[in-house]
């Protein structure tokens, strides 16, 4: 019988502040990846840094070209952990200073190859694509790994309750989502595999969002029925088309 490796999930929160809303997005995070991992059957173990707690050895490293003593001890950590889940707050439409710094100061080859889940937080939903034009493109330089499903949090997000019953807050299905990914990143039995021949196709239950789809939205859904036609996402479920805000202008 055979024992399985424990898989070691590090996350970095750069949050300024106890408690803060990037370090409650980083718990979920963290908590949706431990689920998908641990349904596949594996051990996990996950130790969240702050951020804060190096700005001090960060800004000496950027200094001095040499990374301390505790900075190096995380180095090492990153180097060897399975994943890394990674959450900054947007600040000026980017990443905040400290975590960029804390990024800036660590060996470029410490991200290479290794599976990452951004997160980013906001005071609202307008700073949602800093995460795809800022963060993303600076973790591909850096040749990680990275998950699809990047999560972003406005303030608001924490207090959305589901719709219905049985229904899922959407950012807690944003996350689930995520960390599915990160699982499949990670070589899990998560991971689909493509069938040449039916490469391209939809698969079941998840058509393309045509009117040639059953069901599909048509000529005269309403902005509720075309957000909610087969294949799109069901965090868009209360998505107005722009031409119905035109009619209503």
């Amino acid at each position: 019988m055979t024992t399985a490796r424990t898989l070691h999930v590090l996350a970095l929160s750069a949050g300024l502040s106890t408690p803060s809303s990037t370090r409650l997005l980083t718990d979920l995070l963290t908590g949706a990846a431990r689920d998908a991992l641990s349904a596949q059957g594996a051990e996990v173990e996950v130790r969240t840094v702050e951020a804060r707690e190096y700005a001090r050895e960060a800004t000496e490293a950027m200094l001095s070209g040499f990374p301390g003593e505790r900075l190096t001890a995380l180095i090492r950590e990153i180097r060897g952990a399975d994943a890394v889940v990674a959450v900054s707050p947007i600040f000026n439409t980017g990443a905040s200073g400290l975590f960029k710094t804390l990024i800036d100061v660590l060996p470029m080859d410490v991200w290479a190859g290794t599976p990452v889940l951004l997160g980013a937080t906001a005071g609202t939903a307008r700073h949602s694509l800093a995460l795809e034009y800022a963060i993303r493109p600076m973790f591909v330089f850096l040749k990680a790994e990275i998950v699809p499903t990047a999560v972003f949090a406005a303030s608001a997000d924490f207090g959305i309750t589901p719709r219905g019953e049985g229904d899922e807050q959407p950012l807690a299905a944003r996350a689930r989502r995520a960390g599915r990914e990160l699982a499949a990143l990670l070589g899990g039995p998560s991971r689909v595999p493509i069938d040449a021949s039916t490469e391209g196709e939809a698969a079941p239950g998840e058509g393309a969002d045509d009117a040639s789809a059953p069901n599909a939205a048509g000529p005269g859904a309403t902005g509720t029925d075309a957000a909610r036609a087969p294949g799109r996402d069901p965090e868009f479920s209360d998505f107005t088309p722009m031409d119905d805000l035109l009619r209503h202008g």
